[in-house]
């Protein structure tokens, strides 16, 4: 492994890679990491990746965006476009296609190996019956087509699922999920990666088809690569610092109780230590890997650092849910407080960091700078038109 600069490039580098869901905020820097790596070595294999035109754009439009955006990391900036396509083909496709086999078999080849970086999905955190219909269309059906459509390659499935798929459960949670059973879980996104994941264990077992599934927590900004702090959505605890920015926006004054468990958690993973744990890991005969930090971050600490970037003053944290709600409040807990109360009350682990520390090291984990993180968000007004 080479680790000189900032990067995590393999010593050896062999087969061809195929990643889903470039456009999304991880899959953009997995690209970013593979291209770096076509660059900078002696590598000439092939990037292909799966994506569909949106929006009046075609997919070779969009492919530009992603290489000549204002956030592309500043090591990719000294190379021209025309630098970076060369490295990359772009198949006109989605996960749902009912040929998507035949579209793979016409552009790859099947008589070189081949790793597919599996990062497309929904990450939808709400409990309603739209939400338990998009993940299961998206993030299972997706995976199980995309299987399908690989079986006749030398392939390896890398998929990227989440560090919450576990379910609730207690103590320290280890890499390996597999003896975490009838978990109840906190939404169907959860729920459904975990079946997700157990159909990859089961059938890619079952026909011979190597597998390796990695599990990023909680995903913020870059911290490692300039431009720092860029984040492509705003969600998560970033959509929650959002309700806040809007409140104060509105001119409201009202004091807001917040439902927060004082001993509750939560583990937080820059997206650039996200791809290059990808990078690092994906030769590497390791069926299960959580994409961790050493410590977790008490989710007071975490909600008031982002409050006091907002400079929103009015609030209190309490230990059970209020009653008597005013205004303020009755939005809240009607609205925000239904995909967030379960990570801000069912919450508190920690992770054994042991192996991926062993690989990544301290040098790619740096502190999480809460500040610097709200405040690009702030700049940016959460305006995600402004940073895709």
């Amino acid at each position: 492994m080479n680790t000189s600069g900032d990067s995590m490039i393999p010593s050896k580098l062999q087969g061809n890679v195929l990643i889903t869901g470039v456009t999304g905020f991880i899959g953009r820097h997995v690209l970013y990491e593979f291209l770096k790596v076509a660059m900078e070595t002696s590598w000439r294999n092939k990037i292909y990746i799966l994506l569909r035109g949106k929006r009046g754009l075609s997919a070779a439009a969009r492919v530009e965006h992603l290489l000549t955006h204002e956030y592309l990391p500043e090591y990719l900036k000294k190379y021209g476009y025309q630098e970076l396509a060369e490295n990359i083909t772009a198949i006109d496709g989605n996960l749902e296609d009912s040929d998507l086999g035949q579209q793979l078999y016409s552009l790859i080849p099947r008589d070189e190996q081949l790793f597919v970086i599996h990062n497309a999905g929904s990450v939808n955190l709400f409990n309603t019956a739209a939400a338990e219909q998009e993940v299961h269309h998206t993030n299972w059906l997706g995976t199980i087509n995309l299987i399908h459509a690989i079986e006749q390659f030398n392939s390896k499935l890398v998929y990227m699922s989440t560090a919450f798929s576990c379910g609730i459960v207690d103590g320290v949670i280890g890499d390996n999920f597999t003896f975490y059973q009838d978990n109840s879980y906190r939404n169907h996104y959860e729920k459904c990666k975990n079946l997700t994941e157990k159909f990859i264990q089961s059938y890619c077992t079952e026909k011979n088809i190597k597998y390796q599934i990695l599990r990023p927590s909680v995903v913020c900004g870059r911290l490692i690569d300039a431009p720092l702090y860029y984040i492509s959505k705003f969600d998560v605890f970033y959509g929650w610092t959002k309700f806040f920015w809007n409140l104060q926006n509105q001119g409201s004054t009202e004091s807001v109780r917040i439902h927060i468990s004082p001993d509750s958690k939560v583990n937080i993973v820059p997206v650039d230590f996200v791809a290059k744990s990808v990078l690092a890991f994906f030769q590497q005969d390791i069926p299960y890997v959580n994409i961790v930090y050493p410590e977790s971050i008490n989710n007071r600490y975490l909600h008031s650092s982002l409050l006091r970037s907002l400079h929103f003053n009015h609030y209190e944290f309490i230990d059970e849910a209020p009653t008597n709600l005013n205004k303020s409040e009755k939005l809240y807990y009607r609205s925000i407080n239904k995909v967030y109360t379960p990570y801000l009350n069912q919450c508190s682990n920690e992770y054994d960091s042991q192996l991926i520390g062993s690989i990544m090291g301290s040098k790619f984990m740096p502190k999480i700078d809460l500040h610097s993180l709200a405040d690009f968000s702030i700049c940016n007004h959460f305006d995600e038109e402004l940073v895709n």
